[in-house]
């Protein structure tokens, strides 16, 4: 009830939202330092703090619980520790502001930018693959097989995506034989190498955004490395909201995925709205000449192999 009156009720929504963005902007504060003397149970050390200075076991250890067996158990996937479910909630709320805390030296406080990156992507083909697949979908699949399979053994004329076949003969056509060659390559590419193929295109997208961003308000001597690790966790961020829209199958989800990009850009840069909707813009047509320009000149270098 107290959720709906806060939507409700205008003067507790502005409440709400005023503390909601006051926490957007506080950084990460670390739990006050014990003053209290402990024994470490593993190496028997008396110390001050919240960790054994021998070992660096907690000093809260106490004793196992179901809470403390699931951390056991995703710390075998390398994503067992606190500073994952802090990063993933960051990500979803104040990404820009978390990026610049984890520039600005906060590293301890998150979970690393490219291990995060590779394990969102297995975990994004297992729910795209694994999960989105329904029994209705194979049979489609499973038709579409039929109706192909069955169209090689046809024995009249006809026309499909630009390939002319007469008696089972098809008549070649170099210049589109080139673009699907292209396109199947980096298909291949993309399935065979997730990780490093979104990891290659991030790049190539980072160099025309830097350019743009490389003078921000907020961080005036922004260096490339520093702005591809921040692409790195928007990327992230992007997987986070794309991963749920897929689980939950909505669109809306997806939606606020490709809208969250502006939004940590924004809160990164500390540009205004126009500003970093048109270098967004202008980035992506820069991105987009580039490949047309490339892969049209790999398909024209293809077509003048083949003799035509």
């Amino acid at each position: 009830m107290r959720a709906l009156e806060y939507i409700t009720n205008k003067s507790q929504r502005k409440i709400w939202l005023r503390a909601f963005h006051i926490w957007q902007h506080r950084s990460y504060e670390l739990a006050p330092l014990s003053e209290e003397v402990h024994v470490c149970a593993s190496c028997g050390t008396r110390y001050q703090g919240n960790f054994c200075p021998r070992c660096g076991q907690s000093a809260k250890v106490g004793r196992f619980s179901f809470k403390k067996a699931f951390m056991h158990f995703l710390d075998v996937w390398g994503i067992g520790n606190r500073s994952m479910f802090r990063s993933l909630r960051d990500l979803m709320f104040r990404p820009g502001y978390m990026i610049r805390d984890y520039l600005r030296g906060m590293q301890s406080a998150y979970f690393p930018p490219f291990k995060m990156f590779f394990l969102l992507t297995a975990f994004s083909l297992v729910v795209d693959h694994g999960l989105g697949l329904t029994a209705e979908e194979e049979a489609k699949e499973a038709k579409k097989e039929i109706v192909e399979e069955a169209r090689k053994h046809s024995k009249h004329v006809e026309m499909n995506n630009g390939n002319i076949t007469i008696n089972d003969v098809e008549v070649e056509n170099p210049m589109y034989k080139g673009g699907v060659k292209t396109v199947n390559w980096m298909n291949m590419l993309r399935k065979k190498y997730p990780a490093i193929f979104a990891l290659v295109m991030l790049m190539l997208v980072s160099i025309p955004l830097y350019y743009f961003f490389r003078k921000s308000p907020i961080i005036p001597d922004l260096r490339f490395s520093e702005f591809f690790v921040a692409l790195v966790y928007t990327s992230n961020m992007y997987s986070i909201y794309s991963i749920l829209g897929t689980l939950f199958n909505s669109g809306l989800l997806k939606l606020i995925a490709l809208l969250m990009i502006f939004v940590t850009l924004k809160q990164f840069s500390g540009f205004s709205k126009k500003r970093v909707l048109g270098y967004i813009s202008l980035s992506v047509l820069i991105f987009v000449a580039f490949v047309v320009i490339v892969g049209g000149s790999y398909v024209f270098i293809l077509y003048k192999m083949s003799g035509a």
